[in-house]
């Protein structure tokens, strides 16, 4: 089967050859495989540990772009596109594209927030702030070049961040709970103006060719969701489904989405409004078993290697135990994609990344 095959049947819960692979990694950890397979080319490491699915990714606007540079920090996330690109400010400050400010941590590994744009403004002030225009062309031009490079082969992918991350990061995440409790206009106007532009997101990636959108965003914690069920179903679920009602309007697409932590309470809510693929299935917080078997033959699975303990702290037996039970178990009759339930840090050992990937790629799906 090819890469792009291989997803599609086991999404659509069918038998694979093997069961797909995935993985995010963080640069420094990218850096190490570079070292062990001796080149910089992305596309071969990749292909050395046999991943099936390329993310592509929305590029800042020209204007920009031309005010920012790389940011200083390799820190994920930290700044706009491929090239993490920021606004430096005299403070310190490192700015994006939605005004939103960090700062680095301690470590320099992670980041704080150190300005929400809207943390004090009020419905009119929310009305009128200018969220980046999501149909410029140049935002999507590489994107549609990773779809012609990538298409025939691999499954390709974009993540956006969910109304809930969207609407905290410009408020500020305190201010924001407070919100949800105390200002129901604010959190739904908030909601609605990222709705329109995330759909507008969605639809001009539909238009590149890309095979799945990623909704991604923590909305829990270790053991328990970050707001309750109801909270979550009374602003954000009717919002998602809209989401993906409309960009299916324009043309079927796989949707995936991703939580850290326990979301199970509302895993049912996910399938039912059409989402194709839950990830991570982080096995420290949910039963991956459990969640197996009450949603597994409606949802693909995403994930479900611990990233808290036996990638980073088991031993290479350990690792390749963990990944045939998940293959045995998890994967049987299809609907896995096997990957570490987040972006793999420093602290994982070379020998435990390569058996994880190794040892899949070993493995027979069962019927």
């Amino acid at each position: 089967m090819t890469s792009k095959e291989r997803v599609i049947a086991a999404i659509n819960h069918q038998l694979t050859d093997r069961v797909p692979l995935d993985g995010y990694f963080r640069q420094d950890v990218w850096s190490m495989l570079e070292v062990h397979f001796g080149t910089k080319d992305a596309d071969a490491i990749m292909d050395e540990l046999g991943l099936d699915i390329r993310y592509s990714m929305m590029e800042p606007s020209f204007s920009f772009a031309e005010k920012a540079v790389p940011s200083p920090w390799q820190i994920p996330e930290i700044g706009v596109g491929r090239n993490n690109l920021v606004i430096q400010m005299d403070n310190g400050w490192l700015e994006d594209e939605y005004g939103i400010c960090r700062v680095p941590n301690d470590a320099g590994m992670y980041w704080h927030y150190s300005h929400h744009p809207l943390a004090k403004a009020g419905i009119e002030e929310i009305n009128a702030y200018e969220l980046p225009d999501p149909t410029l062309p140049e935002r999507y031009e590489p994107v549609t070049a990773d779809v012609a490079k990538w298409g025939d082969e691999y499954f390709t992918v974009a993540e956006l961040w969910n109304l809930f991350k969207s609407c905290w990061e410009l408020r500020g995440f305190e201010q924001y709970m407070m919100d949800l409790g105390s200002e129901p206009q604010i959190v739904e106007t908030l909601a609605d103006r990222f709705l329109e532009h995330r759909i507008e997101q969605s639809k001009q990636l539909l238009k590149c060719g890309i095979d799945m959108i990623v909704i991604m965003g923590d909305i829990a914690m270790q053991n328990t969701m970050m707001i309750s069920p109801a909270m979550w179903r009374q602003y954000f679920k009717p919002r998602l489904k809209t989401w993906i009602e409309e960009v299916r309007r324009e043309r079927d697409v796989y949707f995936m989405f991703h939580s850290d932590g326990n979301m199970e309470a509302i895993c049912e809510d996910l399938i039912e409004i059409g989402f194709d693929i839950i990830n991570p299935i982080q096995p420290e917080s949910m039963d991956v078993e459990e969640i197996k078997s009450r949603y597994g033959d409606r949802a693909c699975l995403h994930g479900t290697i611990s990233l808290q303990k036996t990638l980073p702290f088991g031993s290479v037996d350990d690792v390749a135990d963990e990944v045939r039970h998940r293959v045995s178990v998890i994967a049987k009759g299809g609907g896995l994609i096997l990957s570490p339930s987040n972006t793999i840090q420093p602290d994982a050992p070379l020998e435990n990344i390569l058996a994880l990937y190794d040892t899949a790629r070993s493995l027979p799906v069962e019927d």
